[in-house]
């Protein structure tokens, strides 16, 4: 095969060129429409989220309460590990996320929603958390795992919407993890 350049290759690269933003503008325009031009919840800036402290593992909303938690997997039992599919390791952090609806009993009752979550280290290294919903009898929970390094810092931003609810809960929950 043999390839011919013109003596006036300018023209079929402006060409090129001129396709080439014409393709870019017109991905840009199809993403912010598709995105309605603001950005997910999940990128919500710290200000707007509610901080747990330290020793505060739990929210109330009022009409639901959230309960968040995050351990080594290593801390699984091997049987629990095995039901749900997730490698027991000190270097793999769990975290753990239940809706609670306030109904007047004393625990309330487990509530379905919507949770998404990502997670940040202090140099600012962002980590996604692939959330799944897992459903024993009336009991539900939302859990994703992400690998960790020790003396890893991570503050997880959490997003939860439970059915019903008009707009998602921003929540910050940070934990130091050490591995062996």
């Amino acid at each position: 095969m043999r390839i011919t350049i013109s003596k006036n290759a300018s023209m079929p690269v402006y060409t090129i060129r001129r396709f080439a933003s014409a393709v870019a503008l017109l991905a840009f325009a199809t993403l912010n429409v598709a995105c309605d031009g603001s950005p997910s919840a999940i990128t919500a800036p710290e200000a707007e989220r509610i901080r747990l402290a330290v020793d505060q593992n739990q929210k109330d909303f009022g009409k639901y309460a959230v309960h968040v938690n995050a351990l080594t997997t290593n801390q699984l039992t091997p049987t629990v590990a095995k039901v749900y599919g997730i490698v027991r390791s000190d270097s793999v952090v769990m975290l753990n996320v239940v809706i609670i609806e306030n109904d007047g009993s004393a625990d309330g009752k487990p509530a379905a929603g919507i949770v998404e979550v990502n997670a940040v280290n202090l140099t600012g290294q962002l980590k996604s958390v692939d959330i799944r919903k897992v459903q024993e009898g009336e009991n539900i929970y939302y859990i994703g795992e992400l690998s960790i390094d020790n003396q890893e810092t991570l503050i997880f931003n959490i997003d939860v919407q439970p059915e019903g609810a008009r707009s998602p809960y921003l929540l910050a929950y940070s934990r130091k993890f050490y591995t062996d």
